[in-house]
């Protein structure tokens, strides 16, 4: 029977509704060809022209960070105003898109996304870290989200494997419900509602995928997309930029796990994962804790989903987990 779950943080509703599908194994995607090496049409070639703008004090052997040659978000001008005004006959209302965009390349183009080595993940994690703080500190930016974009399905314009760092003077829509919805579950229950998913889900381990000291690793039981993975720190902290170095390599290995198991299980699907964090400007928040969610793109929204904003999801999160641990489906 189709069934109701509510996400605790951001309150959203969704519909699983599994008897529309058949097994988890219906959606192995046919795997995309992974470049082999670099090409003459490559723009993110070592030695190039993106290149040779890259922040050198970033540099490693794995990664380099340019800032977006097409910025969503731009550096404010020094004549600019932040402050939004009114148009057409001051009925909309408008400001400027700005803040910072930066795009972070691997160097070797053919360690794609399932395929990164520990050392990999490592540099591009510190570099997000890094350009959170250069945005807190430097910019007018309010807030910081990394992502990724894997495979054409994903919204990957360009093939070579490269994450991207977005920095706006705004809060995003996703983050503010987030903001709300666990700030109103801390008022109610004197607890925060990351702390308690993650007691809960190692409690019932049935949506448990991957596990080290720092982290835990499970199918969201509220999930927006098939094979949803969270993952989250065992230490409550509202900001991803204040990880330890041990917690950096702790973090990397368990993103490398995870993508392990969803490439061997789903045959490496077009992909996007980002990081939620607190406001720049917010200190420690009893209520949010920041975390990575990861969205395999393996099948479109419909017309409810669009008109309703509300997900039906065809494989129930639990058999998810048993598929992405290797574990026979009954």
């Amino acid at each position: 029977m189709p069934q109701l779950r509510q996400n605790i943080i951001t309150g959203e509703w969704v519909v699983i509704a599994p008897e529309r599908a058949k097994r988890p194994s219906d959606f192995v995607v046919d795997r995309p060809k992974v470049r082999a090496s670099a090409d003459n049409n490559d723009v993110f070639t070592v030695g190039g022209e993106a290149w040779l703008t890259r922040y050198k004090e970033l540099d490693t052997k794995n990664i380099y960070v340019i800032p977006n040659k097409y910025p969503a978000f731009i550096d404010t001008p020094s004549h600019a105003s932040p402050r939004s005004y009114r148009i057409e006959d001051d009925f909309y209302r408008v400001r400027p898109s700005t803040g910072g965009h930066d795009v972070v390349v691997i160097s070797n183009p053919s360690e794609d996304l399932y395929r990164f080595s520990r050392q990999t993940w490592c540099d591009l994690l510190l570099a997000f870290q890094e350009r959170y703080k250069f945005y807190m500190h430097d910019s007018e930016s309010s807030y910081q989200m990394p992502i990724y974009n894997h495979g054409a399905g994903a919204a990957a314009s360009i093939e070579h494997p490269h994450a991207q760092i977005f920095a706006s003077t705004i809060v995003p829509n996703a983050i503010s419900k987030e903001l709300r919805q666990t700030q109103i579950y801390f008022e109610h229950n004197g607890a925060s509602a990351f702390t308690e998913m993650l007691k809960h889900e190692q409690k019932e381990k049935i949506r448990v995928i991957a596990e080290n000291n720092e982290y835990l690793a499970f199918t969201a039981f509220a999930a927006k997309f098939l094979f949803e993975i969270w993952i989250l720190p065992k230490k409550h902290r509202s900001h991803f930029r204040d990880l330890t170095p041990p917690e950096n390599e702790q973090f990397a290995l368990i993103c490398k796990q995870v993508f392990r198991k969803l490439g061997t299980a789903v045959n490496e699907p077009p992909v996007n994962f980002f990081i939620h964090s607190a406001p720049s400007g917010e200190g420690e928040l009893p209520y949010y804790c920041w975390h990575m969610e990861i969205g395999p793109r393996l099948a479109n929204y419909g017309g409810f989903e669009l008109g309703a904003g509300m997900i039906i999801d065809i494989v129930s999160p639990e058999n998810a987990a048993k598929y992405l641990r290797g574990e026979n489906i009954g």
